[in-house]
């Protein structure tokens, strides 16, 4: 895959990611057909630019320091498990794309869903672990650490997705998907 590609969605999930937080379900993928690259390819961007534009709603609730507090926190975060159990369900459903590596890329997108689910459980129970003001700093200090992990585990995956697509099938389909052109424009 093209590395300039690979990096622009990734600066792209990561830039909104450090500004929000993420979560996860126990979906796993159930699709028993392959989809066909360029369709893969449209689900998978329109997931994470559907992801995104949540965790940016998300940052939108703190722009005023007032509402930073614990009740603020929570609600941020527990928006951002559904926003990140929506993508997770997304990405999962899109099961393999119809390209040689496609088996590859099913199991890296599977392993994904599973790092993102594990960050929001550490999120959800920094955050049960939190009573009062006082432990606020640590307990954002947490969540943020729980979010490089989730930025981490993006850069890797498409890394892998970049590395497996040897025949360039999924390359051509991302830059010619509208829907990623809206993550990486």
């Amino acid at each position: 895959m093209n590395r300039k590609l690979l990096v622009a969605i990734g600066i792209s999930v990561l830039a909104i990611a450090s500004a929000g937080c993420g979560g996860g379900d126990e979906s796993t993928s159930e699709t028993s057909e392959a989809a066909p690259a360029s369709e893969w390819a449209d689900g998978f961007c329109g997931a994470i630019s559907t992801w995104t534009g949540a965790l940016s709603d998300v940052r939108d609730q703190f722009t005023d320091l007032s509402s930073f507090s614990q009740d603020g926190l929570e609600t941020a975060a527990e928006d951002l498990k559904t926003a990140t159990d929506q993508l997770i369900e997304d990405i999962q459903a899109l099961g393999a794309p119809d390209t040689e590596s496609g088996q590859e890329i099913e199991a890296v997108v599977d392993d994904l869903g599973s790092t993102l689910e594990t960050e929001l459980d550490s999120i959800q129970s920094t955050l049960d672990e939190t009573s009062g003001i006082a432990e606020l700093p640590g307990a954002v200090r947490d969540v943020v650490d729980s979010l490089g992990a989730m930025s981490t585990a993006f850069s890797s995956a498409l890394s892998e997705i970049g590395d497996a697509d040897v025949q360039g099938e999924l390359e051509d389909a991302f830059e010619s998907s509208p829907a990623c052109d809206d993550i990486t424009g």
